[in-house]
């Protein structure tokens, strides 16, 4: 069964500097599969989410949502398919956020991590991570995957990159 876990909740300014794009982004391309995204290209992405930042004022506080997607062995989700997921899973944010995913098979369990821009491109306004909004994407990710997905809690285990 697909994981689902939400990286960085509860981390005392885990994301908050300005370096968090470049580096977060440049860590999950380097280990990286396949990458896509709702940027103009891979290799500027960090550029134009701290550009969109800086831009609307909005260059204190969480940087970005660091969040990842895994699927079990037995589940025999390869590299190609994770890749095809996250195609479609990026869309439930991409119409507002700049969002970017790399498909990682360098483990025991093929993953999408999924680095999301927390300041909107269309108004500016800061993602705000409402309950409510985390379910509809759980729903919206088990319709793209059409498999039950196990959100993990703050404090579970979970292979938590930076």
């Amino acid at each position: 069964m697909a994981t689902y876990k939400v990286i960085g909740v509860g981390e005392h300014k885990k994301y908050f500097d300005e370096n968090s794009y470049h580096s977060v982004i440049n860590y999950i391309f380097s280990h990286a599969v396949s990458i896509g995204g709702s940027t103009h290209s891979a290799e500027t992405a960090a550029d134009e989410m701290l550009y969109i930042a800086n831009y609307f004022g909005k260059n204190s506080g969480k940087r970005l949502r660091h969040s990842m997607l895994s699927f079990s062995k037995e589940e025999g989700v390869t590299a190609a398919l994770a890749n095809n997921y996250a195609l479609g899973i990026k869309e439930f944010y991409a119409a507002e956020y700049q969002i970017v995913y790399a498909v990682h098979d360098n483990t025991d369990e093929v993953h999408i991590h999924f680095v999301m821009n927390q300041i909107s491109f269309i108004d500016g306004h800061r993602y705000a991570g409402k309950k409510q909004d985390y379910h509809a994407f759980m729903r919206y990710i088990r319709t793209i995957i059409e498999r039950p997905v196990i959100p993990v809690k703050k404090g579970q285990d979970a292979a938590e990159e930076t």
